[in-house]
């Protein structure tokens, strides 16, 4: 039977020679014990009461005897660097288990095809034995071959160090391949993978900075930490052409220009060679993963091109048959107004074009464009891609919905008390609603309900970590919350939320809390607010060092691991253990009912496991040999209760995309958070370390470098800032510390940094919308409007958009802001990669002794709603200039309409922009709201719900009235009349019956009338549809020749709605296909 699922203590079922074992892991039909050793026997102890996957469990204790074999005699490298520093090394390192020598081959490919080799695949990996003789006969030249004596310690891992200053007194330049097997005479099969080794024995510790002013190079001494002066730096396409050779400055710094890296094909750039006027040699591979600094606070949009765009439209939901207004602002990489044209392409949901517009300046790099939907524009969502170049990638895009929609009368929204929920005590949820025509929606219903899943995304500040079992399966628990209370006058309530029984798991879990205010009408207004779950344990976190889940087959997958400690934040952890499994299925055939079927059933099967350190800020590191298939990590604590875990699932195989290995963090902070040009800013640093610190300021290319020594505990940089790294810059420090002979330590760099932002007060806008704070219903909305921050003489424009704030809010809408995408946090737009992760330390291993030596010398919404009973309120101004005095005024003549209208406005000049809302109420003093169908068949009878709320008016008796006008403009038809009383501020529903006289629009007037003169009147419009589908008759005469009449009467529509029929006359030599 499998075993049963979820957090078991296995440890408690089982003894091993009388001992507890050291950990107990259980899958499907395996349980693994740790803690033995190979070569010997053990008596094993299971447990009465082991429990299987259903429910049933060992029924008596039983005894097991246990032999693990020796390990087979093996050899295999120590990692996937590289570059062996040339001081301080015993030679290359080389691990075996079980064998008292290693054959041992190396081979040189020279200089000239050095970007070749690397093209091929082949770098850096493990390669076969066929792939050796291939290199051989190719590119690769053997310049040595002999044996290695090693030591030999019963199934345990022995490193020594091949000497390679011993083997090859003489490097030469290029990259060394050195290939080891586990005997002195190879097997025949040429497939098999040699422990295989690429090198270079070198002091230069390269680091490139890619970006778009050019290609930075920064050449130090892996021993000293230094610049090395003079060193020749070239740029090698991927066709072997040298694309440049640039010396190193007094810093170790070379610059290659732009253009030499925007080669395509053959001509783009494939490696960087440092060389040194006494023979020391190094390069870069620049087609490998440049750093993932996203876990160090870089984010924001990709850094734009030479022309840059925000575009924006007036909302974000329209019906068919409406406008949509668009309007974009582009500027140059300085944020200066740009007038060349732009072309804005307008895609339906399919993908498909729909139209495409040419815009020219139209004032200060603004455009703006209408599109008219058809009414049978296709639902879902629309797209306009902004184009400088229509055969090039888009610029900038906005998207909006294309939906039927009932505008939102109530808003409500909701306000953690707290910042997660726990098991243990109840969390608030503060809820406050009210209508959007102003008053407090009291006295309403609250529904809701709670829903706890499985957390998406990255638990914050660890991007990356997965936490808890991969494949621990969690059904999503939902509950409803009982009880709630009603709003209180004021339109709010308390919702205490109490998490129902939590799943047993050992992954991260949320809640969503849904809660929703019931309109008198009974349709519900939702808003959800999701909480993470705390429930005060350790985690253990995994990393992938590879990306897409797949790592490369025959080589090392790499991993980082950390603990959080119960407040979440990372604990040292020392110990963490790690376990390997290669995951193996099979296919179980079973006879059912005469019939066969099969099952997949896996197993697994451990191959490799040990232990790692962790600690705040650095990782534990986990590497293991792969080969094709899928494989699970398991990594847990040192104390072996198995409860205390987490897991990852990958796949091996070809084209596996590997990501760099991330630098240490290194801590760095501002001293203040944005800063004018000409300012200075402080960069503070904190290390544990001493080191010689490289701070680099960067954007879309490198900006400026400054070079420091930094004593142990960090230090305090002063910086100078620039206006050419508007809107702000990376300010990055790259601390190197140099190699440590004694102590048998390797060089090292950490890496960190703060987005510093320029302020931009002097490039900003402020806007100031004036209008009234309220207004009538079917009114002209006056909105003055004041600039400040304009210069003497310079011009500005404005677009301002007044949008029913119901209808903003199903698609949460937010006004647009161009500052934000202007001058906000962009991503880091510069590629920083360097050799230091790919170092090979050999200063530990036991040097090891040659037998015989070689010739040195040898050659990857929608929202639903019904068509409109009310008229939409959404008006656009178009482009309108500021006058010179900074003033403007827009008037909107508003339609019948109770609720809140949001005024958006953009503003901007050649240089500045800025934007603003104002939400303005629009009532009368009886607001009027309507419930009713979304539209009646011929002969139906409906119901017409009014609410009534006083909301200024006085106490009286009220009128309320409806007349029904026919779509041909016929006499209106009497509908209802009611007399209601109404005291001040009360809200009463009234029903009517709603009639369908006739085929067509109908609309019914309703008129409100009371004390002091009141009058409110609306316009509602129904559509009357017919109740059957469309009746077609063809009929089909002969014409005689010569004068022959054919004569048609009403006759045809005597069974059919006039005003919705329509006769068509075809005439011809055949007036249907079908005709003989």
């Amino acid at each position: 039977e499998r075993l049963a699922s979820g957090q078991v203590d296995w440890s408690q079922y089982f003894m091993m020679d009388g001992k507890d074992p050291l950990s107990v892991t259980a899958e499907a039909r395996q349980i693994c014990l740790d803690g033995l050793a190979h070569g010997r026997r053990y008596e094993v102890q299971v447990r009465e009461g082991l429990p299987s996957a259903i429910g049933e469990k060992l029924a008596k204790t039983a005894e097991l005897a246990v032999y693990v074999k020796d390990r087979a005699p093996s050899v295999r490298a120590s990692g996937r660097g590289y570059v062996l520093p040339n001081r301080g090394q015993q030679g290359i390192p080389l691990v075996t288990v079980n064998t008292d020598k290693v054959s041992v081959e190396v081979y040189r490919i020279g200089d000239r095809s050095l970007a070749q080799t690397l093209q091929s695949g082949d770098f850096a990996k493990q390669i076969s034995s066929y792939d050796i003789n291939a290199l051989k006969d190719r590119t690769g030249t053997q310049v040595y071959a002999g044996e290695l004596s090693v030591a030999t310690r019963l199934n345990e891992d022995v490193t020594t160090a091949f000497p390679i200053a011993e083997a090859i007194p003489k490097l030469q330049p290029g990259v060394y391949v050195l290939a080891a097997y586990a005997s002195t005479k190879k097997e025949d099969d040429s497939y098999r993978n040699a422990a295989t080794q690429w090198f270079v024995v070198s002091d230069l510790g390269l680091t490139a900075i890619n970006g778009d002013d050019g290609m930075h190079t920064f050449v130090r001494s892996l021993a000293a930490a230094t610049p090395v002066v003079n060193a020749n730096v070239r740029l090698i396409a991927r066709n072997n052409e040298v694309l440049g050779t640039v010396k190193t400055d007094s810093r170790g710094y070379a610059r290659f220009d732009a253009g030499l890296k925007r080669g395509e094909g053959g001509l783009a750039p494939a490696v960087l060679v440092a060389e040194t006027g006494d023979g020391d040699y190094a390069f870069l591979d620049l087609s490998t993963g440049a750093f993932d600094l996203t876990d160090r606070g870089v984010k924001g949009r990709i850094a734009p091109g030479p022309i840059d765009a925000f575009a924006y439209t007036d909302r974000g939901v329209y019906r068919a048959g409406e406008q949509v207004h668009l309007a974009a602002l582009a500027r140059d990489r300085t944020g200066k107004a740009s007038g060349v044209p732009i072309t804005v392409i307008f895609s339906r949901p399919d993908g498909v074009e729909h139209s495409r517009v040419t815009l020219t300046d139209q004032g200060q790099g603004g455009r703006a464009t209408t599109l008219t939907l058809a009414g049978s524009a296709m639902t879902g969502t629309w797209r306009a891609r902004i184009h400088t170049d229509p055969k090039s990638a888009a610029i900038a895009q906005a998207s909006f919905l294309v939906e039927d929609f009932v505008p939102e009368r109530l808003d409500l929204k909701l306000e953690p008390a707290v910042q997660a929920l726990s098991p243990q005590e109840p969390g608030t949820i503060k809820l406050a609603g009210r209508y959007l025509y102003g008053p407090p929606a009291n006295g309403l219903a609250v529904e809701g309900e709670i829903a706890v899943k499985l957390a998406k995304g990255d638990l914050p500040g660890f991007a990356g970590y997965k936490f808890g079992l991969a494949d621990e399966q969690v059904a999503p628990v939902r509950k409803p919350l009982e009880g709630l209370p009603a709003t209180n006058a004021e339109g709010k309530a308390d919702i205490a939320v109490l998490l129902p029984a939590l799943p047993k798991t050992s992954r991260p879990l949320e809640a969503d809390v849904i809660l929703k205010l019931r309109e008198s009408g009974g349709r519900t207004i939702e808003r959800t607010v999701t909480l993470p779950i705390d429930l005060k344990s350790p985690r253990v976190g995994i990393k992938a060092l590879f990306k897409g889940g797949q790592a490369e087959e025959g080589e090392f997958a790499r991993f980082e691991a950390i603990l959080l400690g119960p407040d979440g934040k990372a604990i040292e952890a020392k110990g963490l253990k790690w376990e390997l499994m290669r995951l193996e299925n099979r296919w179980q055939w079973y006879s059912r009912d005469g019939s066969w079927n099969f099952e997949s059933q896996t197993s697994t099967r451990r191959v490799a496991a040990g232990t790692a350190d962790a600690a705040p800020g650095t990782p534990a590191k986990i590497e293991a040999k792969v080969d094709w298939g899928r494989y699970r990590l398991e990594v847990s604590t040192a104390d072996g209760s198995g409860l205390i875990i987490s897991s990852l699932v990958f796949s091996a195989g070809y084209y596996a995309d590997e990501a760099a290995d991330s630098p240490e963090v290194l801590d760095v902070a501002l001293d203040k958070p944005s800063y004018k040009a000409g300012e200075t800013a402080r960069v503070k640093i904190a290390s544990r370390m001493a080191g010689r610190a490289l701070i680099a300021v960067m954007s879309s290319g490198l900006a400026s470098t400054h070079e420091v020594d930094l004593p142990a505990g960090g230090g305090e940089v002063p910086i100078r800032v620039s206006n050419d790294w508007n809107p702000g810059a990376y300010v990055t420090v790259m601390l190197y510390r140099p190699m440590d002979e004694k102590a048998k330590r390797m060089p090292s760099r950490a890496l960190g940094l703060r987005w510093l932002a320029i302020d931009q007060a002097p490039r900003m806008l402020n806007v100031r919308l004036e209008p009234v704070e309220k207004v009538k219903s079917g009114s002209t909305l006056v909105v003055p409007i004041k600039i400040a921050g304009l210069s003497a003489g310079e011009e500005a424009r404005i677009t301002v958009a007044a949008t029913d704030v119901g209808i903003l809010n199903l698609t949460r809408f937010e006004a647009p802001k161009p500052q934000d995408w202007f001058f906000g946090q962009r991503r880091l737009g510069t590629e920083i990669r360097d050799v230091y992760g790919r170092l090979i330390d050999g200063m530990r291993a036991e040097r090891g002794k040659l037998r015989s030596g070689g010739d040195g010398s040898a050659g990857g919404m929608s929202v639903q709603g019904s068509p409109p009973v009310e008229a939409t309120l959404a008006l656009f101004s178009g482009i309108i200039k500021i006058a010179a005095d900074g003033t403007a005024q827009v008037e909107f003549q508003l339609p019948d309409f109770n609720g809140t209208v949001r005024l958006s406005a953009v503003t901007w000049s050649a240089d500045k922009v800025g934007s603003a809302s104002k939400d303005v109420i629009v009532r009368d003093p009886v607001a009027l709201t309507v419930s009713g169908p979304r539209f009646l068949t011929l002969g139906d009878k409906a119901r017409l719900e009014l609410a009534v709320h006083n909301v200024e008016g006085p106490a009286g008796s009220y009128s309320v009235t409806g007349q029904y006008e026919s779509e041909a403009g016929a006499q209106s038809q009497p509908g209802f009349e009611r007399a209601v009383a109404l005291n001040a501020g009360e809200r009463k529903r009234e029903a009517f019956e709603l009639s369908s006289g006739e085929v067509g629009q109908t609309t019914l007037a309703v008129r409100v009338t009371g004390p002091n003169g009141i009058d409110v009147r609306r316009k509602l419009t129904f559509d009357v549809k017919v109740p059957a589908g469309d009746i077609r008759r063809l009929t089909v005469s002969q014409l005689q020749a010569k004068g022959g009449k054919i004569t048609l009467s009403s006759d045809l529509f005597q069974d059919l709605i006039p005003r919705r029929s329509r006769a068509t006359i075809t005439v011809g030599p055949t007036a249907s296909l079908d005709v003989p």
